[in-house]
């Protein structure tokens, strides 16, 4: 179901940052089923309250969508997508800010500060 991957927790926190960094590093794909909650908790070791509360998480922060008995998958553009995954091309003529960093030319001169 996940490939190679494998989801690490025991408690909700754990679980939900795993599934994140699974998202964020590109392992767990756009529309990559997740396993079932009961499955899961029984593969980790923990109640079903506790993976349920993971995926409540994931799902508040955009990161996976629900669908009652048809499961849980990782949203089609997930909050944590690696942004080079995107592949949003700029409009011609626009700046690119992706990089959090200005343009040095249109910075002021910093001598006499």
């Amino acid at each position: 179901m996940l490939g190679e991957y494998r989801i690490e927790g025991r408690r909700a926190s754990e679980i939900a940052a795993s599934v994140e960094t699974g998202v964020g590093s590109g392992a767990l794909a756009p529309g990559a089923l997740l396993p079932p909650m009961r499955e899961l908790a029984a593969t980790l070791g923990v109640n079903p309250n506790t993976v349920a509360a993971a995926y409540r998480t994931l799902r508040e922060r955009g990161v996976i969508e629900t669908d009652g008995r048809r499961g849980s998958r990782v949203r089609a553009r997930p909050a944590s997508t690696p942004r080079d995954s995107m592949r949003v091309a700029a409009p011609p003529g626009a700046r690119d800010l992706s990089t959090g960093n200005p343009d040095p030319l249109l910075l002021p001169p910093l001598g006499p500060a």
